[in-house]
């Protein structure tokens, strides 16, 4: 079944540039025909460029429970979530239609209305119909699964949808469809081109080697990297983009960006299976500064980790970890690839995607049993995915390598040099640390190259004297914890 309703928009009437600030993302469906279990998917990354401040919350105020992400603090609003009957939501922008109802955005009130009152496709495309109606003040793509997997996208402009549908073999060659901030309905201007092909290329070879699934979709797709100009991969980008310095790169056009601050993966229920095993892999901050963690609605809440008396403890420390992955001084999307991996494979990325890995295998282990013996008490769900929260917050929360001192080289008599430094007593956040020594380094070249040198001597604390082989060398010193 599709409905079709054409709005025509001149192509001369399309704006050459998007608005000042930036509402954006990158969202999938995927049916349960492309995933290795017959689990539809719901994908979707939120981007803005005003307010990093994201949580997820659980609201009970209407025929059916939900569990969906806002902004903090912001109750009457959601953009994208899953609900007790087993239907899913999520939305992009798009920017290609011009002919929005002037007022305050409104998918954000669709979002939540659907998610309060809707259990079908055709539930919602009733709201599509009503708010032909009324118009709409923001022009979007709507991506909805229910708990049969049918599911559709809804590309809405102010008076008019056109609706994909997932088994749509035009619309879905491989049983999934993408979108970033464009309809296929609208005009000729497609933000997010980029993302959107980037992501039909991964998803396209995940599908093709049968491991399409929510771990794919969370580790890879919502990570990734590619800008228009630079693949970096394999991490740590060993080159220069442009002017900035070497291993740094633009992120603002790649589908994890400087501007994404939250996201989420949702596993739908098999046709068939209680809908409350649906389960909402939840991002809250940027896809490289957090970890995934299931939610259930059945857990009647959600971790005071996600949503706490001052926000989300989990997205502040995600805007924390930002900050230190990126260096603003060079440009404000300039990614260090360098501070995401080392040379040494080490680094935050293998550290949150360790961390990760483990949520996942017990999430999946607890859907394995609750699929067999059914879903139990609220109690017993909350208190596990509570439990899983408070240890993921906590090893983000710990983890944090050494501030690196300034060097100062004295030449001394006898053909030596002194190398000093300050001793190190913080970690780069500026938190307390203990080091066990200091490893010194030298190089023939400066270390901004990220070179790593040849390593010296290890001593307990500053300083050293080291024979000058040659006066021209530079030096660096790296504690160890």
């Amino acid at each position: 079944m599709k409905r079709q309703a054409w709005f025509r928009i001149a192509a001369a009437g399309m704006l050459a540039l998007g608005p000042a600030l930036v509402f954006a993302s990158t969202v999938a469906l995927v049916g349960g025909s492309a995933t290795p279990d017959g689990r539809a998917l719901i994908m979707k990354l939120r981007d803005n460029s005003d307010n990093a401040n994201q949580e997820y919350v659980y609201n009970n105020s209407g025929p059916y429970a939900y569990v969906g992400i806002t902004y903090s603090g912001v109750t009457d609003q959601c953009w994208g979530g899953v609900n007790t009957a087993g239907f899913g939501i999520n939305d992009s922008n798009a920017h290609n239609f011009n002919d929005p109802v002037p007022g305050p955005d409104d998918d954000g009130i669709i979002i939540r209305l659907a998610l309060r009152t809707c259990a079908t496709l055709e539930e919602f495309q009733a709201i599509m119909d009503s708010t032909n109606v009324t118009g709409r003040t923001r022009t979007a793509n709507y991506g909805v699964v229910d708990s049969t997997g049918r599911g559709a996208f809804f590309e809405a402009s102010a008076y008019s949808y056109t609706r994909y549908d997932l088994d749509d073999s035009t619309a879905a060659p491989h049983g999934f469809m993408v979108r970033a901030n464009f309809a296929y309905s609208g005009g000729t201007y497609h933000l997010g081109q980029h993302r959107h092909d980037r992501a039909m290329a991964l998803m396209d070879s995940a599908w093709a080697g049968g491991f399409l699934n929510h771990n794919f979709m969370t580790q890879v797709v919502q990570r990734d990297l590619v800008n228009e100009y630079i693949d970096p991969y394999p991490l740590p980008f060993q080159g220069r983009e442009g002017l900035m310095p070497y291993g740094l790169m633009h992120s603002h056009d790649a589908i994890n960006r400087d501007i994404t601050r939250s996201g989420y993966v949702i596993q739908m229920a098999a046709p068939g299976e209680d809908p409350l095993l649906c389960t909402l892999w939840a991002l809250v901050g940027e896809p490289i500064a957090t970890a995934a963690l299931p939610l259930w609605v059945k857990a009647g809440s959600v971790p005071v980790e996600f949503d706490g008396p001052n926000g989300s403890l989990l997205c502040q420390r995600a805007i924390q970890l930002t900050n230190y992955l990126y260096q603003r001084n060079v440009a404000g999307d300039a990614l260090d690839t360098w501070r995401l991996v080392d040379e040494r494979g080490q680094g935050w990325l293998p550290f949150l995607t360790a961390l990760e890995s483990q949520g996942f295998a017990s999430g999946d282990s607890a859907l394995a049993a609750w699929r067999m013996a059914g879903v139990p008490a609220p109690a017993a769900v909350a208190a596990f995915q509570n439990a899983l929260a408070a240890y993921a917050y906590n090893q983000m929360n710990a983890w944090g390598p050494p501030a690196v001192p300034a060097v100062t080289l004295v030449r001394m008599p006898n053909n030596q040099v002194q190398v000093t430094w300050p001793p190190v007593t913080q970690d780069v956040f500026g938190r307390p640390l203990v080091v066990s020594g200091y490893t010194v380094f030298t190089s023939p070249e400066p270390f901004y190259d990220r070179f790593h040198g040849d390593s010296l001597t290890t001593v307990p604390s500053p300083p050293v004297m080291l024979p000058a082989a040659d006066p021209e060398r530079f030096y660096q010193v790296r504690a160890r914890q």
